[in-house]
């Protein structure tokens, strides 16, 4: 009898009995083998097949698989430490920019030539940019691979700069795919349904997106604006899906009041400076009318600050405890007015190094705006009262300043703002 039916049956048999962790470290060292072979194959359509077997493989690990591959990734393609030594040697000897080449090539480890690779594959980019999504999620636990994490982000650095990037403007014709990851995406106000993404696309609207040729129907960032008669600080009416329309032609400001980083796996990428210069360039074509253009922010880390900061509050607000707009409304305006104090000197004084704590006075500082204003109660959603008490911020990009106002924050962290903020963070009782 022919042994080679019940030699296949009892692999398979062999297969299903393995344990779940036994089962992801073959596929991942199934997919290694992969990764091992492409490195050494020089034909180039050999090469892209293989690598279009390692991407598939990749996507069919599971999370124990991931995390094994993850592990091999770190220890299994770094420099070749000889070969460094030497360049390192042959350069003290001869320090010339020929053998600082050398040291250069030799220093770079073999996953970056290995992610060069596995991108010749149909669907490469796409598929690199979710394993690096993937790879965020564990360096909590493994720190170790962020090392893995930075030769990814290098190569996305070149990849993804502006001069791939494509503007599109969304509107109500743009494919149905798209239009769902809008949906999807926003991360600042959510989009609730289609009436509500309509309304936001809707005449007195605008809402612009970077793609990349290789994620044609994935956009890499949006900002959605609302063309106004001035600068506003309430994001309940720009957001309310019944509010009238109105003629954009009158409109005198833009402003922004939402922009989403779509892509986890491309954080650490800029784009949103490129996107909102762009933006200001098209709208400033389009309506020749338009003076002014900010932002209605999100002050996204204040509220912590609050809370790690009793020493600065009254006791009244510091006994408040806050967990709905209700509670808010009632308040005194005494109240009102020591929070927004707050707010003011968390933005201007607080720091992270020297740069400003929240994250998005980071963003728009560095990309040339000015720090204009604070609201309170812009922003009565509850995630707007659980991040901010509900303040909101707005930052104005005046086109003649942008480029001084970079330079003063980029040389030294200067923070260019109104006399009406800096006045509201000279008042607050600085505990000693």
């Amino acid at each position: 009898m022919n042994d080679q039916p019940r030699r296949f049956l009892q692999r398979v048999w062999e297969s299903v009995r393995q344990p779940p962790t036994v089962a992801s470290a073959r596929a991942a060292d199934h997919l290694v083998e992969l990764c091992d072979s492409l490195l050494s194959e020089r034909g180039e359509v050999s090469g892209a097949r293989i690598a279009a077997e390692a991407m598939t493989a990749y996507e069919q690990l599971t999370e124990a698989g991931r995390d094994a591959f993850f592990t091999r990734l770190l220890d299994h393609y770094g420099a070749d430490g000889g070969k460094v030594h030497l360049a390192i040697d042959n350069y003290r000897a001869n320090p010339t920019p020929s053998r600082l080449h050398e040291l250069h090539v030799a220093a770079e480890s073999r996953r970056q030539e290995l992610f060069r690779r596995l991108n010749t594959a149909p669907g490469g980019t796409r598929t690199l940019v979710q394993m690096r999504a993937d790879l965020l999620r564990t360096l909590e636990d493994h720190p170790d691979r962020s090392i893995v994490d930075g030769d990814l982000a290098h190569m996305f650095r070149s990849w993804f700069n502006r001069g791939f990037l494509v503007l599109q403007r969304i509107d109500w014709r743009t494919s149905a795919l798209v239009l769902e990851r809008l949906i999807q995406y926003e991360a600042v106000h959510q989009i609730q349904g289609w009436d509500d993404l309509r309304r936001r696309l809707d005449k007195d609207r605008r809402c612009y997106a970077f793609f990349h040729p290789a994620l044609p129907d994935e956009p890499l960032i949006f900002i959605e604006a609302a063309l106004t008669q001035g600068i506003v600080g309430n994001v309940q009416p720009l957001l309310d899906p019944r509010a009238p329309v109105a003629d954009p032609a009158e409109a005198r400001c833009a402003i922004f009041y939402s922009i989403t980083n779509c892509q986890l796996g491309l954080r650490g990428v800029s784009f949103g400076n490129f996107l909102i210069k762009q933006v200001v360039e098209d709208l400033s074509g389009e309506f020749r009318r338009l003076r002014k253009f900010a932002t209605l922010s999100p002050i996204p880390g204040f509220r912590g600050w609050l809370s790690s900061h009793r020493a600065f509050m009254s006791e009244e607000l510091a006994s408040l405890e806050v967990q709905e707009a209700t509670t808010l409304a009632r308040i005194s305006p005494a109240l009102k007015e020591e929070i927004l104090r707050l707010c003011a000197y968390y933005l201007l004084r607080a720091k992270r190094g020297h740069a400003p704590l929240d994250p998005v006075a980071r963003f728009h500082l560095a990309n040339g705006a000015r720090l204009a204003r604070v609201h309170w109660f812009g922003d009565s959603s509850r995630a707007g009262i659980a991040a901010s008490l509900g303040v909101t911020a707005n930052y104005v990009y005046r086109v003649e300043d942008v480029e001084a106002n970079h330079e003063a924050y980029a040389r030294n962290f200067r923070v260019v703002t109104s006399s009406v903020l800096e006045r509201l963070a000279r008042d607050v009782q600085v505990p000693a």
